[in-house]
């Protein structure tokens, strides 16, 4: 029987999207996450054990414990299953969470976990084993010394999970880590690498990136949760990513637009070129099947150098989306490709032929601003459009 309730926020109707708070913070570290993904989920961030508004109760202080706590709670509130974010802390439990219930997990979001303490960097670790000594020497006789040692205990000591385990876990997973992360990049790649159903992102930012940049965290997160697993395309995908090319000139034609992507358009050694240079992904739905592809790339892009009727919105570096395809019966994969490419990319620049309906509205949608025409090699127009992501 549970010996505490613990507290909670929670906001939005739909799938439930349980948010976990990192070591000695609050649900107050989602202020930036609680509102967006409300939109679309029933969102509940919750205090774990001992943080926030949660009393400490007189059961273990430990991760494992705090995984037992959330399943208590998803049954006191009839949650059968639920997709999980956890940061920090909080990705060690629902890491450990979705090892011993992995029935009750739809999707999973690990950002900034790791399996065991040598994940840490040294030069973050060291200073956090050098307290939690001090305060558990001084544990017996003062009360904060001893919440110290709690505190710092559980990343001293916890988690202790082999890699070898992630391979029982099928669910969808997302990994995220900021390059300046205080988790070891070895380390977060190799929880990716180790899951059977995983998708890595390297954010920009340091460990806190969920509330220092949600700008590109929120997006990300966003189009994973919207069915779609993305990763970078290998040349074991070409066929796949035709096929998509010559559907998408299907679609295309079927509501008039026959000018954008004409016969033999665009040509085979342009999605090599793009698998090569590391710039083409494909998105999978949950079954596994490619159903989307896209090309995200580096600037220059030539036919951008000169533009008509109107002026880029800035002369700053920028990221081209190229190529988005999908299937008929696929939805949302343009809003995933959006949500993705803004997750990397502050400044991004497309274009689309005038009857391409579609695509310009799902650019209005996302915030585009139309800034003029420009001409392709072949001296077509197309309908340029750019975002910053900084507003």
């Amino acid at each position: 029987m549970p010996d505490i309730q613990l507290h909670y926020t929670e906001q939005g109707q739909g799938q439930p999207l349980i948010l976990l708070h990192g070591n000695g913070e609050d649900n107050t570290y989602f202020e930036h996450q609680i509102p967006y993904f409300s939109k679309d989920h029933h969102v509940i961030a919750i205090d774990t054990r001992g943080h926030g508004k949660s009393p400490r109760g007189d059961k273990p202080f430990t991760i494992k414990q705090f995984a037992e706590d959330l399943k208590d709670f998803m049954d006191s509130k009839g949650i059968a299953k639920a997709n999980i974010l956890g940061f920090s802390d909080g990705g060690n439990i629902a890491l450990t969470f979705a090892l011993k219930h992995p029935e009750r997990v739809e999707k999973l979001v690990l950002d900034g976990a790791n399996l065991f303490p040598k994940g840490v960097k040294p030069r973050y670790q060291w200073p956090i084993e050098a307290g939690y000594r001090i305060a558990k020497r001084f544990a017996k006789k003062d009360e904060k010394a001893r919440r110290n040692a709690e505190m710092l205990g559980l990343m001293v000591n916890e988690p202790l999970i082999e890699p070898s385990e992630l391979a029982r876990l099928t669910m969808p997973v997302l990994v995220v880590a900021g390059t300046k992360d205080m988790i070891r990049e070895s380390h977060t790649r190799l929880i990716a690498n180790s899951l059977p159903n995983s998708q890595l992102a390297i954010l920009e930012g340091d460990h806190f990136l969920a509330n220092k940049n949600p700008k590109a965290f929120n997006p990300l997160v966003n189009a994973f949760l919207s069915g779609y697993m993305i990763r970078h395309a290998t040349m074991d995908d070409l066929p796949a990513i035709l096929s998509l090319r010559d559907q998408a000139r299907e679609i295309m034609r079927s509501y008039g637009n026959t000018f954008q992507w004409p016969d033999g358009y665009p040509r085979d050694d342009m999605f090599r070129k793009d698998i090569e240079s590391g710039g083409s992904h494909v998105m999978a739905d949950e079954k596994g099947e490619i159903v989307g592809t896209f090309a995200l790339l580096p600037n220059p892009e030539v036919t951008y150098n000169k533009i008509y009727q109107g002026q880029w919105l800035d002369n700053q570096p920028y990221h081209v989306i190229h190529r988005i395809a999908s299937t008929p019966d696929s939805h949302g994969v343009l809003d995933a490709v959006l949500d993705y490419c803004e997750a990397f990319a502050p400044n991004i620049r497309i274009d689309t032929h005038e009857a391409n309906v579609i695509m310009r509205k799902g650019l209005e949608r996302h915030g585009y601003r139309y800034c003029g025409i420009i001409h392709l090699l072949d001296g077509n127009e197309r309908l340029a459009f750019q975002k910053k992501m900084d507003g």
